[in-house]
């Protein structure tokens, strides 16, 4: 008995003596995928993504960008200091007081938006600057405007947000 639980004991604390920081890209991905589900639009999802950055700033609830398949480039490395882009389709915007989409090309865009990971005092990874706009999935984006929809009190609002929603499956 006293072997088996000697047994578990190393394994628990082996385990933990192989675990790893985050890589500055791996930091970069987690918030990506987060942002992608709207995450950010929710009190915990957002204190989730915000954990990523040295200063998030304010959660942004005015606009949603609406995308689809972003890629994390390889970084420019620094000392302590690792640049990357994401590249994403911009398929457009959602004004969430309006719950109005508007698409800046028929298919998309392609865009590039730059962040720089840095390592903090230890051996913690985090993004640099404030958490931009939530950029969320086409089918992210549908389930978020479906839920306003069914909470708005305002007819319009309402009304915006079902012309909304079958402008966004469309995109699907």
């Amino acid at each position: 008995m006293r072997v088996l639980v000697g047994i578990g004991l190393l394994g628990a604390t082996g385990s933990s003596a192989y675990s790893q920081t985050p890589s500055p890209r791996d930091v970069l991905k987690i918030f990506c995928n987060l942002d992608a589900q709207g995450e950010q639009l929710s009190p915990d999802g957002w204190r989730k993504a915000a954990a990523l950055f040295v200063s998030p700033g304010a959660p942004r609830h005015d606009t949603i960008i609406v995308v689809r398949d972003f890629v994390v480039s390889t970084p420019a490395l620094e000392k302590d200091r690792a640049a990357f882009y994401v590249e994403y389709v911009d398929l457009g915007r959602i004004d969430l007081l309006k719950m109005r989409f508007s698409s800046p090309l028929p298919g998309g865009m392609k865009v590039r938006a730059g962040f720089d990971v840095a390592k903090q005092p230890g051996t913690e990874w985090k993004i640099q600057g404030p958490v931009p706009a939530p950029h969320l999935t086409v089918d992210a984006a549908i389930r978020y405007v479906a839920d306003r929809r069914a909470s708005a009190k305002d007819a319009a609002v309402r009304k915006s947000a079902e012309t909304t929603l079958a402008a966004l499956k469309h995109l699907r």
